[in-house]
């Protein structure tokens, strides 16, 4: 849970500093200037890239997102224990963000299940390990 927070944070900073400067550029917030709608886009954009580089790439590379580094987790095979790769890493995302999206119990499933892991955790094959 820690590390989701974590993970989070940077995105939403990016967000919240492109509606900041949306408003301050349109001086409205009934309507917002070309200027104002361009930052915004770019606050959200830059919060999307964010998660693909840290959730997909680094993760994918590495078995760590930053919040997984901060609180000493690491992504692995089930199999082999060895790093799942960007490609899997990615269907996992995926599966996290519906899974999670449209039923709250895949966040809860660690809690009784015996390898504690979440739905998207089954369909990529994959533990989440205490390093």
């Amino acid at each position: 849970m820690l590390a989701s927070i974590v993970d989070s944070l940077p995105a939403i900073i990016l967000i919240v500093a492109g509606v900041i400067t949306a408003l301050a550029i349109s001086g409205d917030s009934e309507e917002l200037s070309d200027a104002g709608g361009a930052a915004m886009v770019i606050g959200y954009l830059a919060a999307i890239g964010y998660q693909i580089w840290n959730r997909v790439i680094r993760q994918g590379r590495t078995g760590q997102s930053l919040g997984k580094k901060v609180v000493g987790l690491k992504v692995v095979s089930a199999e082999t224990g060895a790093l799942i790769g960007m490609g899997r890493n990615l269907g996992r995302e995926v599966c996290a963000f519906f899974f999670n999206q449209f039923c709250f119990l895949n966040v809860l499933w660690p809690l009784w299940d015996d390898k504690n892991q979440t739905w998207h955790d089954k369909v990529a094959s994959d533990l989440v390990i205490k390093l």
